[in-house]
């Protein structure tokens, strides 16, 4: 007897600086308890490119074979069944185009879950929510926020603080991002055509699709194949972020405390499983008082024969979610992703319908790509200046032999064609500019702050 198997759930790792989006930049491993639960769960992991798969064996009614006929099995049997999944970087370049916060790396690594209640536009995004935009908060070159009105997504391109919502709108102090300023107008969608990873097209009801795969468009109700096209709505995309950063330990968990104490009162606080109303309220282990002959400004916690897995330890009366997996060297990881098999059938991150169905979900992690001061050096005085001829409008400015950008500008997989080089000589035009590297990064101090740059020194 043959076995079929269908995608219970597939997890695609999508970057901006990419074309076509794909990053292939990591791979996604299933810890050891992962490979145990995957292999009583008659469930195999396998990847193509950019998208990793949990294919499950099923039954003649596409449900999971363990469910039988009079009886199913697979929910309750697994429902605080967590599958661990480590995510590991191959190319370490990727940091550098990559906006990522300063304090990943110190103590901390990136944490995604099919808890995040992230869905957008029919996209379920395993990172937690882009922040909203908020009044009166300082926001640094590369902080991101959300619109909450139009759900958009903007970076910051200064260092400031906020103070009325319509700075959003300011070029010189945010950038949208996502599908809103693609550099030419999105044409509507055609049959016939030949559409490439990517491709962004506008339907009939002025919403957005992107491409995500090769082929030759038939009829708008492609648009609704989600092998074919990916939902844009009006460009609002979501993205990893600081919120997604998590304080991570091995056998040893010592936490920094806001303020020093003499005398701490830990609490280790596990996952509910409740669907109604998530919290990690339920004690992992009996509560304890630590007294210190002199106020500490760090608590030495014991998180010894607990089972791997997302915490909440709460210190007197501060809250901090940890990840702990004595098993794991931290420093070869750059996060993990936690799938919940808990969650009910309307849930749209649930890969099961409540009948125990295969409804298959897709989850999506998505980069935001880095932004850097862009710097020419000339060799002599003949360059003069540069000019952005494109709908980007970027500006350039020149102090001694420097040509500096006004703002940080991306970096991207596809090259921006639209600089020139003007000389003073009115004879000579050098046209298109090459784009820095990624390779290399330097600090650059620009309006009072030290940003990040990328060089190019001209021959000229």
């Amino acid at each position: 007897m043959n076995s079929q198997y269908s995608t219970l759930f597939s997890v695609a790792l999508q970057h901006e600086y990419f074309q076509n989006r794909r990053c292939l930049d990591f791979e996604i491993s299933p810890s050891a308890d992962c490979l145990v639960h995957l292999r009583r769960m008659h469930i195999q992991w396998r990847s193509f490119e950019n998208r990793y798969y949990a294919f499950i064996e099923e039954n003649s009614r596409q449900e999971p074979v363990l469910n039988g006929a009079s009886a199913k099995y697979f929910r309750n049997d697994y429902s605080k069944t967590v599958l661990r999944f480590y995510l590991k970087l191959k190319n370490p370049l990727l940091l550098n185009y990559t906006n990522i916060d300063p304090s990943y790396g110190r103590g901390k690594k990136f944490y995604f879950s099919n808890t995040a209640n992230n869905a957008d536009n029919g996209t379920c995004y395993l990172s937690a929510p882009v922040p909203p935009f908020a009044n009166d908060k300082p926001y640094f070159p590369g902080n991101l926020a959300k619109d909450a009105r139009t759900g958009t997504v903007y970076e910051a391109l200064k260092k400031y603080t906020s103070k009325k919502k319509t700075d959003l709108t300011d070029p010189a102090l945010w950038s949208a991002k996502g599908l809103q300023n693609p550099g030419s107008p999105i044409a509507e969608y055609k049959a016939g055509k030949a559409y490439q990873p990517g491709d962004l097209v506008k339907a009939a009801s002025g919403d957005l699709f992107e491409a995500v795969r090769r082929h030759t468009g038939n009829s708008a109700k492609d648009l609704e194949n989600r092998a074919l096209w990916s939902a844009r709505g009006q460009g609002q995309l979501q993205y990893a972020t600081d919120n997604d950063l998590i304080f991570c330990c091995g056998s040893k968990c010592i936490l920094p405390v806001p303020e020093p104490v003499k005398k701490a009162d830990v609490a280790v606080l596990g996952y509910n499983f409740n669907a109604a109303s998530p919290a990690y309220d339920l004690p992992a282990r009996e509560s304890g008082s630590q007294t210190f002959s002199s106020p500490v400004a760090s608590v030495p916690v014991d998180l010894s024969g607990l089972p791997p897995g997302k915490y909440a330890i709460r210190i007197n009366k501060e809250t901090t979610y940890i990840y702990y997996d004595p098993a794991v060297e931290f420093s070869t990881l750059f996060g993990v992703i936690e799938i919940y098999n808990h969650l009910p059938g309307q849930d749209a991150y649930a890969f099961l319908t409540d009948e125990e169905q295969i409804k298959t979900a897709d989850y999506q992690l998505l980069f935001p790509v880095r932004r850097v001061l862009w710097k020419y050096i000339r060799k002599d005085g003949r360059a003069d200046a540069i000019t952005d001829t494109g709908d980007t409008g970027y500006q350039f400015s020149l102090k001694g032999d420097e040509f500096i950008s006004s703002v940080p500008m991306p970096f991207s997989e596809s090259p921006l064609k639209t600089l020139r080089l003007d000389f003073n000589t009115h004879d000579f035009r050098l046209f298109p500019l090459p784009n820095p590297s990624v390779e290399r990064l330097r600090k650059c101090v620009q309006d009072e702050y030290e940003y990040l740059c990328s060089e190019v020194n001209l021959n000229y």
